[in-house]
């Protein structure tokens, strides 16, 4: 019970998340190497740490397998002995996306109603390089390139939280091992007709064997250096945004705004429409915006079921 990651969970919860003891933590579990190793990692500390442990496992009925993988968890359940909330999504055509944000739907809903602090995830720093390399491919910007986080807020009262996010797969995969922990193996994970699976076994092993063995090692450094410019431009962000808000319409002053870096002016506007209208802007229109706001005469622009309105100084959203 003293094993390396052993050690390294500790660190991270001290450090990386600052999680103090007594607290309610909500681990999401699928039977994987990854979510076991956190499980055992977490039920070995549970009494120094006193933490109030739960599972939530959902059963997305995509696989032919799916009642045998809910049966398996059923037993891991047992053998833990700890309390546990199991979901079944009606089979339909959901895609990943859809799916993922399902499942976080109903993360979040039973994490509120049962009074966890903490929600846990087992990605790790495999997870982290593959949805770095997804996202670049995608055409991401830079804040895409780093979305896996230690931890995320939802409210002030529940956070999702990554404990093992510094974990390689391979360290994982020891851990399950040296513990003869019943993995169960999900045949998806192989298949080619997910972009990620060709990411994990086609794209990074070229890249290590043919131009960088320290590809990973590279990568991940690279994300903590942007992961600092990330946050201070974020900062910046929020201040210029307080100051050029309307104190009470929902309006901005674009003349104030338009002092700023270009990158800046893209972000507050950005951010503006999320704010006000959980609208998550194209790239391409805001840049149209701005071409249009730097036009002397009014306008009246349409976008979606938003009716925007500017005149010499101020943008408002009617």
């Amino acid at each position: 019970m003293n094993t390396f990651l052993h050690k390294q969970l500790k660190i991270n919860l001290t450090q990386n998340l600052n999680i103090q003891k007594n607290q309610h933590i909500l681990l999401a579990l699928s039977g994987g190497a990854d979510s076991l190793c956190l499980l055992k990692l977490l039920k070995d500390i549970q009494i120094l740490y006193k933490l109030q442990l739960g599972l939530i496992y959902i059963d997305h009925q995509q696989r032919h397998d799916s009642i045998y993988n809910s049966k398996h968890i059923i037993n891991i359940i047992k053998e833990y002995k700890l309390q546990s909330y199991i979901y079944q999504i009606k089979q339909s055509k959901y895609s990943e996306n859809q799916l993922r944000r399902l499942r976080y739907q109903i993360f979040l809903k039973t994490a509120n109603k049962y009074n966890y602090s903490y929600i846990a995830t087992a990605h790790h720093n495999d997870d982290k390089i593959e949805t770095c390399l997804q996202n670049l491919i995608r055409g991401s910007s830079l804040d895409g390139l780093n979305s896996l986080k230690w931890s995320r807020f939802i409210n002030p009262n529940l956070q999702i939280i990554r404990p093992i996010l510094n974990f390689k797969k391979s360290d994982i995969l020891w851990f399950c091992k040296y513990y003869n922990l019943p993995i169960w193996s999900d045949y998806t994970n192989t298949s080619y007709i997910y972009k990620r699976n060709r990411i994990r076994q086609e794209l990074i092993p070229y890249l290590k064997l043919y131009l960088n063995n320290d590809i990973e090692e590279n990568i991940n450094n690279f994300l903590n250096i942007t992961n600092l410019d990330i946050e201070y431009i974020r900062q910046n962000t929020l201040k210029i945004y307080q100051a050029v808000k309307h104190p009470k319409l929902i309006a901005l002053n674009y003349q104030i705004l338009f002092k700023q870096h270009k990158a800046l002016q893209i972000r507050v506007l950005k951010l503006f429409f999320y704010h006000n209208f959980k609208l998550n802007i194209s790239f391409v229109f805001i840049k149209d915006l701005i071409k249009y706001l730097s036009y002397d005469q009014q306008q009246i622009i349409k976008y979606q079921h938003l009716i925007i309105k500017y005149n010499s100084k101020w943008l408002y959203i009617c």
